[in-house]
């Protein structure tokens, strides 16, 4: 099939200014990236809260994109009450499309489905939501509810792959679903295009040496253990800076928390928040001047924010969780989850074992490449195609 049109859904909102659609940079890459090669992206998404305006960074460059909106991206509850007028949404406008890729988990996922008939659908999933409810800062009762709302997600999100095209950016899912799913692909998400990457044979070559993080702040992604870490670097006489970049979820006290926590260890003038930075420029600039990007996520799938650094040159520290050993090993320096002791010893050894350093560069940024939007779309275009080319 020489062109089709394709939808597309995800929870994430994104708007229209000056005739423009914006939406996060991550998302708004992997969108025009597809759209270069089809006929259209119909682009299914809500409003942004005030709020979540200024994380929309990203312009749609393809002219091949439309945006439905789908109201206000209100609390989960009041979409969920909602889902008939935003089911109806769809069903006003998939008249043209081909296929309809929805990315997951999300919550409207049955009923979205349930409203499309005999649309084809392709589901790209990129984690499991499960697996972070125990990290969440609300009461026991709360995150039971939470929990019970996911397990039935969940099993709704199965049911619909097993007659699906399921794309998986997770390994540990892939594993869980390969014998019981029928049409699934393993692929991996990244926001890297082809000229996003910085050369350079190392770091380390100055102190104060910059500890750098990037992507949502949150206690899931082990940021306290992080800045109890840094207290006991710091505390042994090494000249280090963390610098934290990114943005809050809504309600989640974590950045007053791990402040505090700066400031009972005497550490608060080596940590530093510089707020959300736009994918491009700015946002690599902080790759560019960083010396060791750490993540020491208790849960992932995989953190596309791992490609970023290695497309500029960094040496990464990473927990074993998700899909990060299967995707990077031997690349990166790998610890356990939750083990100050282990995120000690190896943030040292990346300071002070610069051949090791330099080789963990230096694979890192061989691998990037093989993850490029340009790559990446263009496998997930041709199985839809092929998926396409089935249903009929």
């Amino acid at each position: 099939m020489a062109d089709i049109n394709i939808g597309f859904h995800y929870h994430t909102p994104a708007t229209i200014k000056n005739g423009k659609i914006y939406m996060p940079g991550y998302l708004g890459c992997f969108i025009d990236s597809l759209a270069q090669h089809c006929e259209s992206v119909t682009c299914f998404l809500h409003s942004p809260t005030y709020q979540e305006d200024c994380l929309l960074d990203y312009k749609i460059q393809s002219t091949q994109v439309r945006l439905v909106d789908l109201g206000m991206h209100t609390s989960v509850p009041k979409r969920l009450l909602h889902s008939r007028q935003i089911t109806k949404i769809f069903k006003q406008n998939i008249q043209n499309l081909d296929l309809l890729l929805l990315r997951a988990p999300t919550l409207l996922l049955p009923f979205i489905v349930n409203a499309t008939g005999d649309l084809p659908i392709a589901l790209l999933l990129v984690g499991d939501n499960l697996s972070g409810v125990d990290d969440m800062k609300q009461p026991l009762w709360r995150k039971e509810l939470i929990r019970l709302l996911w397990r039935w997600n969940k099993s709704q999100q199965t049911r619909i792959a097993k007659s699906s095209l399921t794309f998986v950016n997770s390994h540990k899912l892939y594993e869980e679903m390969n014998n019981s799913i029928p049409h699934l692909v393993e692929t991996r998400t990244t926001t890297l295009s082809k000229d996003d990457f910085f050369k350079r044979e190392d770091t380390c070559e100055s102190p104060p040496y910059h500890l750098l993080y990037t992507g949502r702040i949150e206690r899931a992604k082990g940021l306290l253990l992080l800045v109890e870490t840094l207290a006991l670097l710091v505390q042994e006489g090494n000249d280090l800076i963390l610098d934290l970049v990114g943005w809050t979820v809504p309600g989640d006290p974590i950045l007053d928390e791990l402040s505090a926590l700066a400031s009972q260890k005497g550490i608060q003038n080596h940590v530093i928040f510089h707020g959300f930075k736009p994918l491009g420029a700015e946002l690599f600039k902080m790759y560019r001047s960083a010396d060791i990007y750490v993540i020491p996520s208790l849960a992932e799938g995989f953190p596309r924010t791992i490609w970023e650094a290695m497309a500029n040159s960094l040496p990464v520290v990473a927990t074993r969780v998700g899909s990060i050993p299967y995707f990077i090993e031997g690349a990166a320096e790998l610890v356990t989850p939750n083990s100050i002791k282990d995120l000690v010893s190896s943030i040292k050894k990346m300071l002070y074992s610069p051949d090791l350093r330099k080789n963990y560069i230096q694979k890192g940024f061989i691998l990037a490449k093989e993850n490029t939007l340009e790559v990446r779309s263009v496998k997930m275009m041709t199985t839809m195609r092929e998926w396409i080319v089935d249903k009929k």
